[in-house]
C-alpha cells in the first residue's frame, strides 16, 4: 500500500501513512528539522525559505526543501524508483540533489522491525543523507536509485507562442479560491480587479515571445502534468502578484489559463522540476 507522505505532515496522521521517521536530538540542540537541515548543508546552496516575509512559515526555516522532498519521494513510490535491500531491512532513494561536487544525494532509511506488530510505530527510520561514495550505501550501489522524472514531451516546457492564450478572467475573479490570493487592495472591488487582470494579461505572450524564461514550467501534482507559469502583474507593471496557469490544449492550438497561485505555491510547484528562475518568480 502505498504511502500518503514521507514524513508527518500533521498532528494525528495515522504512522501507517508515513514512510519514514526522522529522529533528532533536542539535547544537542536539535529540531525536528535539522536531519532535513543536514540536507541543505550537503546539497548546492540553495534558498530553501521564502524571501518575502508574507510567505514564510512558522516553526520552519527550510519549507521549500519539505515540501520538495515530500513530493519527490512520492513521484518515486509511484515511478517504483525506491530502491530496497535484498533481505528487506533496508531503503533508498535518490533525493535528485546534488553536492557542490556534482555527488548526488541519497536519503537511507532501515526498516523498524516494531512497526509489524505496532500500528503506532512507523515503517522506516531515517539513517541520513549521503553521496554515493558513502560507506553507508555501499549495498546499493550495484542498483543506485534513479531521479525522479517528470517530462515526456520536451515541447511542454516551453510556451509555444504560435497557440493562442485564453484566459478565464471570470474564473479567476470569483473563484473564493482565486478571490483570497489577490492583492488586498484589489479584494472586494470586481470592477478594480477586473481592469487590473485584464491588463495584466493583455501582453502576456508578447512577454515570453521577448523572453521565452518568462514562462515557467510547473509540475502540478493532482492531475500529474507539466503546467506553464506566467506574471500576472496587477499593481506594479514589473512586479508579478500572482503566477498564472497556463494548461496547453493541443488540438485547439491554445492554452488555457483558468487559476492563479501566490508566488510561493507556484515557486514550490516549479522547483520539483529544477531550480527555477527568480526574474520574477521570486517569493
Amino acid at each position: 500500500m502505498p504511502y500518503d507522505s514521507l514524513y508527518r505532515r500533521y498532528k494525528g496522521q495515522p504512522a501507517r501513512d508515513i514512510f519514514g521517521f526522522f529522529p533528532y536530538d533536542p539535547e544537542e540542540g536539535e529540531n525536528w528539522e535539522s536531519p532535513f537541515a543536514h540536507l541543505s548543508f550537503k546539497a548546492k546552496p540553495e534558498d530553501w525559505d521564502f524571501m518575502r516575509p508574507e510567505f514564510r512559515k512558522p516553526h520552519t526555516k527550510l519549507p521549500i526543501l519539505l515540501n520538495y522532498l515530500n513530493y519527490t519521494f512520492l513521484r518515486l513510490q509511484q515511478q517504483k524508483k525506491i530502491v530496497f535491500s535484498d533481505d528487506g531491512s533496508g531503503a533508498c532513494f535518490n533525493t535528485g540533489l546534488l553536492t557542490s561536487d556534482e555527488k548526488e544525494l541519497f536519503a537511507l532509511f532501515s526498516r523498524d522491525s516494531r512497526s509489524k506488530d505496532d500500528d503506532s510505530i512507523i515503517d522506516w527510520r531515517f539513517k541520513g543523507f549521503y553521496d554515493s561514495y558513502a560507506t553507508e550505501i555501499a549495498r546499493y550501489r550495484s542498483r543506485l536509485p534513479a531521479i525522479a522524472t517528470y517530462i515526456d514531451d520536451a515541447s511542454d516546457l516551453v510556451l509555444n507562442t504560435n497557440f493562442e492564450i485564453d484566459v478565464n478572467v471570470g474564473h479567476i475573479l470569483d473563484d473564493p479560491e482565486n478571490q483570497d490570493r489577490l492583492p488586498e487592495v484589489l479584494r472586494g472591488n470586481r470592477q478594480l480587479a477586473l481592469a487590473a487582470v485584464e491588463g495584466g494579461t493583455k501582453f502576456l505572450k508578447q512577454k515570453v515571445q521577448r523572453n521565452y524564461k518568462a514562462a515557467i514550467p510547473q509540475w502540478y501534482v493532482p492531475a500529474g502534468k507539466i503546467q506553464l507559469l506566467l506574471p500576472l502583474c496587477l499593481i506594479h507593471t514589473e512586479k508579478a502578484d500572482l503566477a498564472l496557469v497556463a494548461e496547453k490544449d493541443t488540438a485547439g492550438k491554445v492554452y488555457r489559463i483558468r487559476t492563479a497561485l501566490r508566488m510561493d505555491m507556484a515557486y514550490n510547484n516549479a522547483r520539483l522540476l529544477t531550480r527555477p528562475d527568480r526574474e520574477w518568480l521570486n517569493p
